[in-house]
Formats: C-alpha cells, sequence, structure tokens
C-alpha cells in the first residue's frame, strides 16, 4: 500500500488511540495545572459552574468536541497526502491518478467544511450555556448577603463591578474556549505535522555538517527560541490589559453618573467641571494605551517578521533533494503544506500570547469579585433578641470603618405604636443607627437590640428607589402583593391619584418622577406591606408640611401598632412622635 492509503485506512485507530492520549494527558496536565495560581483561579470559577446534573452533559460534549478537532486535524494531514499525490500525478502525467486524487481532496473539503460546522456550533452552544450559568453565578453572588451595598462600603472593594459581571465573564468564556482549542489543536498538530515532515524529510547540510531530518530539528528549534522571545516581548501588557479594563470601567461609571445626575449638573451648571473630570479619566486610558500600543506593535513585528520569514524556507531547504531527483513536485507540496501546518501549530503559544494576556487579567478581576462575595463579614454585631413588636436598644455602639466609634451609649425603648424622632448634627450617625437597626451596617456595632424579625422592619432612605418597568410594577417593588383597589386606595391616601391611570404604563420612573412622587411611592409601599418597625430617613424632605403630616396621619391610622423612627430636621416632625433621641455630636464627626 502507498503512504495516503495507510494513513487512511489507519484513521479510525488513530482517532481512538490519540483521543485516549488526549484525555490522559489532559488528567495529567490539570493536575499539575490546578496547583498553579492561574489553575487555582480557573479552577475556582468552574466549579461555582458545575454541579452534579450538568458535569456529566458538559463533559460528554467536550469530549465529542475534542474529536471532532482531533479528525479536523486528521483530515489536514490526509489533506497533504491527497495533494502530494495531485501534483505528482500532474508531474508523472497520470490522467487517472489526477482525478482519483482530486475527487478525494474535493471529499476532504467537503468533510473538513461539514466537521468545521458542528464543531463551531458546539463551540457557540457551549459558550451561551456556560455564559448562561456564569451570568447567574454572578449576579447570584453579588446579590445574595446583600453583597452588593456592602462592597460599595468597603474601601477596598472591587472597581467596576458591572463590568466584571457583563463584560469580563463573557469575554473570558470566550477566549477559555478559543485558548483550549487552540492548545489542543497546537500539541497534537505539532506532533502529527512533525511525524509527516519526518518521512519527508532528508539530510540537512548547516557549516558542512549533515543533520538527518535537519528540517524537522530546525523549525522545532526556531519556532520554540522564537516563542520565548515573544513572551518576553510581550510580559508587561499583562499589567498594561488589567489596567485598561479597570480605567475603561471606571470612564464608563463617571459618564453613567453624569447621565444619573444630570439635573443637578444643569442647575449648578458644572458642565466645564465635568467636562474637565471626564478628560482627566480619558487620558489616563489614552497614556496606558500607548504603553500597550508600544508593546503590541513590537510583539506583533516580531511575530509577522518570523511568519513572513520562514515561508520560502521548507521550498528552499527541499530543493537540492528535487534537483537530485531525490523527490518529486507532489512532496515538495506537501513539505510546505506540513511545514506551514507544523509552524502555525508550534506558533500559538506565540500568536495567542497577546490575547491571553488581556484573559489572564479578566480571570483575575472576576476571580477577584467572587472571592469578594464570599469574604467573612467579621464585624462585630450586637446581641439581637427577636421580639413579636415594639423596639429596644441598650448601650448600642456603632463603629466607623477603621475601627473608631461612631456613635456610643444609645439607649431607647418604643413600645407597639409608639413613634421615636432622631434628631442631631449633620454626618454624625443618625442614618447609621438606622442602617445597624435594618441589619445594614458593615462596619461593627455592639450593645443589645430587641426588635422584630427583619422582614417586618422597613427601611425608608430619602429617595427611594423604583425599578425599570411599569408603574405598577414600580409601586410595588421588590415583591408587594396588592390587588388592584387596595393599590389605588393606597395611592389617593398618599397623594398619588393622578398618577393611577399610568399603572400600566412602562418608563423611566426613577428619573420621571419628582423626589416628592418618589417619597409618597415610599409611604404607599408602607401601607401596602404593614410593617412592624418602619424606618424612616428623611423621608418627607421634599414634601411641603401639608403632605408630610397627612402621610404621618395616615400612616399612625392605618398601622395603630407599628413602631415609627424617624430621622428628620424639621420642628413639624416633633408631633408625630412620641419621644425625642438626640444624637450627640463626636469627634471625627463628618
Amino acid at each position: 500500500m502507498e503512504k495516503w492509503q495507510i494513513e487512511l485506512y489507519g484513521t479510525p485507530l488513530w482517532l481512538l488511540k490519540t483521543s485516549a492520549a488526549v484525555l490522559a494527558a489532559s488528567a495529567v496536565i490539570l493536575f499539575f495545572a490546578a496547583k498553579t495560581r492561574f489553575g487555582k483561579e480557573f479552577r475556582y470559577i468552574l466549579r461555582l459552574c458545575l454541579n452534579a446534573e450538568n458535569s456529566l452533559k458538559i463533559f460528554a460534549v467536550v469530549v465529542l468536541m475534542m474529536i471532532l478537532l482531533l479528525t479536523e486535524i486528521r483530515l489536514n494531514v490526509l489533506s497533504t497526502f491527497m495533494s502530494n499525490g495531485l501534483y505528482s500525478s500532474m508531474q508523472d502525467m497520470d490522467v487517472n491518478a489526477f482525478w482519483v486524487f482530486a475527487a478525494m481532496n474535493a471529499g476532504v473539503v467537503l468533510m473538513r467544511t461539514f466537521n468545521g460546522v458542528i464543531n463551531d456550533f458546539l463551540d457557540q452552544s457551549l459558550a451561551i450555556k456556560w455564559s448562561e450559568k456564569l451570568n447567574a453565578v454572578l449576579v447570584s453572588r453579588w446579590l445574595s448577603g446583600k453583597n452588593y451595598y456592602r462592597l460599595q462600603m468597603r474601601r477596598h472593594a472591587p472597581d467596576n463591578i458591572d463590568q466584571r459581571i457583563q463584560q469580563d465573564a463573557q469575554d473570558f468564556i470566550k477566549s477559555t474556549i478559543e485558548f483550549i482549542r487552540g492548545m489542543l489543536n497546537s500539541v497534537v498538530s505539532s506532533l502529527e505535522f512533525a511525524f509527516v515532515l519526518w518521512g519527508l524529510a532528508g539530510i540537512l547540510t548547516v557549516f558542512g555538517y549533515d543533520i538527518p531530518r535537519g528540517i524537522v530539528w530546525f523549525v522545532f528549534i526556531f519556532v520554540i527560541l522564537a516563542t520565548f522571545i515573544a513572551m518576553w516581548i510581550g510580559n508587561p501588557l499583562i499589567r498594561y490589559n488589567y489596567e485598561n479594563e479597570k480605567l475603561n470601567g471606571d470612564y464608563r461609571y463617571a459618564l453613567i453618573r453624569v447621565r444619573d445626575h444630570a439635573e443637578s449638573v444643569a442647575f449648578y451648571s458644572g458642565e466645564a467641571r465635568e467636562q474637565q473630570a471626564l478628560g482627566s479619566r480619558f487620558a489616563a486610558i489614552i497614556k496606558n494605551r500607548w504603553r500597550i500600543a508600544r508593546q503590541s506593535v513590537g510583539l506583533s513585528g516580531f511575530n509577522d517578521m518570523f511568519s513572513s520569514g520562514v515561508q520560502l524556507l521548507p521550498i528552499i531547504l527541499q530543493a537540492p533533494r528535487l534537483f537530485a531527483g531525490q523527490i518529486k513536485i507532489g512532496d515538495i507540496q506537501q513539505t510546505v503544506q506540513s511545514f506551514a501546518r507544523l509552524q502555525k501549530a508550534l506558533s500559538f503559544f506565540r500568536l495567542f500570547y497577546e490575547d491571553f494576556t488581556a484573559y489572564r487579567a479578566r480571570l483575575d478581576r472576576l476571580h477577584g469579585f467572587l472571592l469578594s462575595t464570599e469574604s467573612q463579614h467579621a464585624a462585630q454585631t450586637p446581641q439581637t433578641e427577636t421580639v413579636s413588636d415594639g423596639l429596644r436598644l441598650e448601650n448600642l455602639t456603632l463603629y466607623r470603618s477603621n475601627g473608631d466609634v461612631l456613635l456610643s451609649g444609645i439607649n431607647a425603648e418604643i413600645g407597639s405604636g409608639g413613634s421615636l424622632l432622631i434628631k442631631g448634627p449633620s454626618g454624625c450617625g443618625k442614618t447609621s443607627l438606622l442602617r445597624a437597626l435594618a441589619g445594614l451596617w458593615p462596619f461593627g456595632a455592639t450593645g443589645f437590640v430587641a426588635k422584630p424579625d427583619n422582614s417586618a422592619v422597613m427601611f425608608v432612605p430619602q429617595r427611594p428607589y423604583t425599578p425599570q418597568g411599569s408603574l405598577r410594577e414600580a409601586v410595588c417593588y421588590p415583591g408587594i402583593s396588592a390587588d388592584t383597589a387596595a393599590l389605588e386606595t393606597s395611592m389617593q391616601q398618599c397623594r398619588l391619584g393622578h398618577l393611577i391611570e399610568n399603572l400600566d404604563k412602562t418608563d423611566d420612573w426613577q428619573h420621571r418622577l419628582s423626589p416628592g412622587e418618589l417619597q409618597r411611592i415610599a409611604f404607599v409601599r408602607i401601607l401596602l406591606t404593614r410593617p412592624k418597625i418602619i424606618l424612616l430617613d428623611e423621608a418627607t424632605a421634599a414634601l411641603d408640611e401639608a403632605t408630610e403630616a397627612q402621610l404621618y396621619q395616615t400612616v399612625r391610622h392605618t398601622l395603630p401598632q407599628s413602631v415609627i423612627v424617624s430621622i428628620g430636621h424639621r420642628s413639624t416632625l416633633n408631633a408625630f412622635h412620641d419621644a425625642h433621641l438626640e444624637v450627640a455630636a463626636v469627634e471625627n464627626c463628618g
């Protein structure tokens, strides 16, 4: 049998042996890679996306993708033999052999195309499924345990979390599939085409020395040396790409802040100041991009010079043997193809290195974010007791992020249906006290608190939040169950009757409604939720005194057993509270 026949008939056994070898080698590589920092971070993220239910399915898909990739490599190898026969038949003027090899070449091309389509579909399917799972993990970890709030309060919180969840995760998945596929293709193709080239290579004479199979040794040494040089040139790109992700995220966040506070900026005529701040952030991006450009140009220039410089080498190295009649034109063609594929396979790590630097930065950012969501909150918590109603505080002390005392010695006792007004200088911890009562203070507290369960406590900030969607969804946030009649009645009681006709209209209500309307919506939520403890943080500051009085009276009449704790500076609030707590200024008060 001829060489091409041996290769063709041996394909099924080759696929079986190579698949087993790849699986075994992958297990060994994963074992040792798991001990590196990169491996630990990757395994940490991957483990969060796997469970007993989907692991077997994913493993089956990955194995199928591996077999399809090996099939593609094998078809590429067979293609070189078919091309050899095609060109050799033309040199020998063998018409019948020419058409046989032409048909086989066409068959290989069709099979390779079909194989590639299936592989591409599996790649995208895996990316979509993985994206769906990883996004669910990231969002769940961000929202669980109020991490979205705690991370915002921390000094050294991960930057641009929205970018990490949306952009970094998608790019990480795409690059992972490309990297693993490229690495496997590189290793197997290198071995396969090295064997092909080994069979085609003769003696290479260098400076008077004869080197058997020299062309094979030449390409291996040349490409490996070039890979190390490329890695040395591109190493700073890891840090630069990490900075690029961070700086772009900061700039995007600054743009969003201007949009979200457009009215305030307009009233202050702060355009020049905002332009200066945005320009400064963008200048940092440009400065870092110049660093990336300089390093990337050096790396890509080296890669292009190397890739272009080796294209003629196989012809030059094999030409003496052709002239000596030792090989045919078909052997030259197969040598060129095999040399090109071997060089490309060996160059994968060199060519992919620039992308890998950005990939490494994304992995660091995702891993850092996920770690921050599971870090233990070591802050002290006061001794608590869950009671059916009322509120009691004994020697409650709050601490700042640096450990200093913010508030100390807070004592209060409010029975069912009672109310407390907290006053004091701005910045001295009044809102922090309400956060502590709602279980939101992240920096530690000591003392004793007796109150109903947190599910029966409602915190109302000065500017309430409304989600995107219909007005009905905005009023009933986050999941208030209320029939239309009860909802409309509560809106009438809170002077929002003019909005009833818009309940099913979708709009950006957070910006469409006035601050006063948003505060009245918060009171609608109080009436519908009927909490046992209501914490109001200047919740009527945007309202006129008459509306403020009506809302307090409505809440007291509708919820006679609820405890109301308010923060406010208006003297008009005194009439709606049974007790008063003056929070004295302490040192370091902001």
